[in-house]
């Protein structure tokens, strides 16, 4: 099933609006004003209603022109606590298209895109709403004739567990280019804040974009397990004696550097629930991303008449050296097919990438780092990485202690929430550089898979 097939498909409208009715009734609960499946449906229905008035017109003109921009609505149901990234993850998604975002009020806000265009969208987290919304949901999906009933009720199960819903309202022309965009960067947010998407046609996608349920008995997994953000559940665990000691040493390291901290900012991970990427696995990612920022530093530099021709020659010694063709993230393998060349802010976000390679290498024992106000030399990560091949410094790394990454994450995070706090302050923090951080801050939840994320592109740094 592909992830734009809803917006080809000519259904004609379902009712699903009254069998959730009918639970919301039997939970002794209220239809919300936004009820998801009936904006949806209302969609569907007002867009065959206008297809039928435009044929009704005997201008042909004018029929094409009203054809080439409608309305459309998206949601995404999520389970978690912390909604204040939401802006920024939509942002990051959608860095290439749009020009500004602006807040409606602490649940909404709009991004106004290149073309004038713009997404409307709105944050759900009010208990009895979402409640509602959720076992609707459920109720209508269990009609679905999915054979495998173990499948089945866990993805019920999935639903029942949302408690955030992101309601997105945007517009759709004949341009698929852009058609295709607009729903990827939807689906990278998506990806971003382990979210599940809704589309008109009454189908239920995963993040990653395969169909998670349909009304036809259809989905592509064969197996699934409900899932939540790490901030949606209440930590079982509590802080060990070294969780409570490490909390302790980053604060004192605040102190003596006169940072501001939060106090009550509890650590993103205990000991108990984290692992760490293998040696290998940490290799080739430090590699990867390394070639990314050297891609940054050609094109940024005006040193090549021809910087894709140069480009491509590093990457084959990379590959002769380190095999890593394979080995980058999906947004990683797009900028490196694909330089965007009249983009320079995407071009300078790579660029910054040399602190992630710089806290690779520290992790497998392999450089120093500087001090957190300091850039890193990209001089000494090459000397190091073009020095080696992937077997060579595979023997030579010695992967530090899981206490010693989670003891600098910790204070890196720290270090971080001083920055956002500074940057919305408009105020400067002299012993810290905010691009610095925000990399290590990046990698070192990589390296831990804080929040269970093990995917690059869909790594987050919230304080």
């Amino acid at each position: 099933m592909k992830i734009f097939d809803w917006i080809k498909k000519k259904k004609e409208p379902q009712k699903p609006t009254e069998e959730i009715s009918s639970t919301v009734t039997e939970n002794n609960t209220t239809d919300t004003e936004n009820n998801t499946i009936t904006q949806q449906n209302e969609i569907q229905q007002n867009d065959i209603q206008q297809k039928t008035e435009e044929n009704s017109q005997p201008n042909q003109q004018q029929n094409k022109a009203k054809q080439q921009e409608h309305d459309a609505a998206i949601r995404l149901y999520s389970c978690r606590k912390n909604t204040d990234i939401i802006p920024s993850v939509f942002e990051k998604a959608f860095s290439e298209e749009y020009k500004k975002l602006d807040f409606v009020n602490n649940a909404e806000f709009v991004l106004t895109l290149k073309d004038d265009t713009f997404l409307k969208i709105r944050i759900i987290t009010n208990k009895k709403e979402t409640t509602t919304q959720a076992y609707g949901m459920a109720n209508f999906f269990s009609k679905s004739p999915i054979k495998n009933q173990v499948l089945k009720e866990n993805i019920l199960q999935q639903m029942k567990l949302f408690n955030c819903i992101i309601s997105i309202q945007f517009t759709l022309n004949s341009d698929e280019k852009r058609t295709n965009n607009m729903i990827k960067n939807i689906y990278s947010s998506a990806k971003a804040l382990t979210a599940f998407v809704l589309v008109p046609t009454m189908e239920v996608f995963h993040y990653d974009g395969r169909l998670l349920i349909d009304t036809q008995g259809q989905s592509a997994f064969d197996t699934f397990h409900p899932i939540a953000s790490a901030d949606f559940l209440e930590k079982e665990l509590k802080p060990t004696e070294a969780d409570i000691a490490r909390k302790k040493k980053s604060i004192e390291v605040l102190k003596s550097k006169k940072i501001p901290y939060l106090e009550e900012l509890r650590s993103a991970v205990f000991d108990a629930e984290t692992s760490l990427q293998i040696k290998e696995v940490i290799i080739k990612r430090l590699i990867a991303t390394y070639a990314t920022a050297i891609q940054a530093e050609i094109y940024l530099s005006g040193k090549y008449d021809n910087p894709e021709q140069k480009m491509k020659e590093q990457i084959a010694l990379l590959d002769e050296k380190y095999h890593i063709l394979n080995s980058f993230s999906s947004k990683e393998k797009e900028f490196i097919d694909h330089p965007p060349i009249k983009e320079t802010k995407i071009f300078n976000s790579y660029a910054w990438r040399y602190e992630c390679c710089a806290i690779f290498l520290w992790a497998l024992s392999l450089l120093e780092l500087k001090e957190p106000n300091q850039i890193c030399e990209a001089v000494e990560l090459g000397n190091v990485i073009w020095n080696h091949n992937f077997d060579s410094i595979s023997k030579v790394a010695k992967l530090r202690s899981k206490e010693e990454i989670l003891a600098l994450q910790d204070l890196t995070l720290r270090y971080n929430w001083a920055c956002v706090d500074a940057r919305i302050n408009n105020k400067t923090i002299d012993a810290l550089d905010f691009g610095v951080i925000y990399e290590r801050h990046y990698a070192l939840n990589w390296l831990l898979k804080v929040d269970g994320v093990t995917d690059w592109d869909a790594v987050t740094t919230t304080t």
